[in-house]
């Protein structure tokens, strides 16, 4: 016990460490959370049930200076992270932060900086990397069963009710919407797959019109790799939830496909089908193991990032998805924004950050309310 990493999470709400974190914790073999920070007291009642002998505060800078803690998870919106993550390497704690890292390119490089000069880790909670789905359609492109990779098919869409409630999600102080949000996953694995973005094209639009930041996006990246990958985001559509990817090679085709449930808090696994000359599909899908316990501590995906956090802290290795990576999807999510509002393809690197407060007051609502 006592050579355990100690973290802190902060963030405790219903669609962050409650659904993402809290139920894997008991498994964690590296670390143990002794300190939770939420401002909602609500929250931290919820998660003290899954860490009984965490100490609780529902302020910030408290926390960082009292909680016995080597370690953070950021896991408070997006408009906080900068400022949080600044703040925990000025403690000298390292820092898990969960996507997307931030708002802007220089609020990155502002949050990199200061990881540097304090030397704490800064990782980004890229679970999909520690999917093991994902990784078996990593070793697929490594292997060559694919032949060259020339396009990835990205969509995350679903319908929001009419009552949905999307908080802080749905508001202009994010400067970004669902794309900024899912398209920070489906980039970092485009990333992972293909190689870095050399150039952006984007649609973004807001079709709700009680939303202030974009609800529907499609974009397309050219990878340094001369591959493609094209990624659709909407929560405008009326069918249900579905999380798919086709990944297109010259000798077969990988389909990965989730839904109608989220797959960030189920157990099941990506269906997974091989596809080759049109006329052959192979299930290579990698079901559970017939005992749930095990399964999760094998393959639970947040579990797997948490541990990689630990062990980076206990052994002072880099992570595996870095700060670095974080700003890449932020840098590629911003020039969607910017190649949007201008009508143009942007290339990479970006050398500033669009006004995001801006084009977001420019955009309109598909039909008036």
């Amino acid at each position: 016990m006592d050579n355990k990493v100690k973290i802190g999470i902060a963030g405790c709400g219903p669609k962050g460490a409650q659904v993402m974190y809290a139920p894997i914790l008991r498994y964690l073999r590296a670390g143990q959370v002794t300190a939770l920070m939420d401002p909602d007291p609500a929250a931290l009642d919820f998660m003290r049930a899954y860490c009984p002998n965490a100490a609780t505060f529902t302020d910030y800078a408290t926390f960082l200076q009292n909680a016995d803690i080597e370690g953070v998870i950021v896991a408070s919106p997006v408009h906080l992270h900068a400022r949080q993550v600044i703040q925990a390497a000025q403690e000298h704690k390292h820092i898990l932060c969960e996507k997307p890292m931030a708002r802007t390119i220089a609020e990155c490089d502002q949050m990199i900086d200061a990881c540097r000069n304090a030397n704490a880790i800064l990782m980004m909670a890229f679970m999909k990397r520690f999917d093991k789905s994902f990784r078996l359609a990593k070793r697929y492109i490594e292997t060559g069963e694919l032949g060259d990779v020339f396009q990835v098919r990205c969509e995350f869409s679903w319908h929001i009710p009419d009552e949905g409630d999307e908080g802080w999600r749905a508001r202009r102080v994010t400067w970004g919407g669902m794309f900024q949000d899912h398209g920070s996953h489906t980039i970092d694995l485009c990333r992972w797959w293909l190689g870095d973005v050399s150039t952006v094209s984007a649609e973004i639009r807001i079709v709700r019109p009680e939303r202030e930041v974009e609800d529907a996006a499609v974009v397309t990246l050219r990878h340094t790799g001369n591959a493609i990958s094209l990624h659709h985001v909407t929560g405008a559509t009326h069918k249900p939830l579905r999380e798919y990817y086709l990944i297109d090679g010259a000798k077969a085709s990988l389909e990965l496909q989730y839904g109608p449930t989220w797959s960030y808090t189920a157990v099941a696994p990506f269906q997974m089908t091989l596809y080759r000359n049109g006329a052959s599909a192979q299930d290579v899908t990698l079901y559970n193991l017939p005992n749930l316990d095990e399964e999760q501590r094998a393959h639970s995906h947040y579990l797997l990032e948490i541990e990689h956090f630990c062990e980076c802290i206990a052994t002072g290795a880099q992570p595996a998805t870095t700060g670095a990576d974080g700003r890449s999807a932020i840098e590629a999510i911003n020039a969607a924004y910017l190649s949007s509002w201008q009508s143009r393809k942007v290339a990479l690197p970006l050398k500033d950050s669009p006004d995001l407060d801006a084009y977001f007051r420019s955009l309109k609502t598909v039909s008036p309310p």
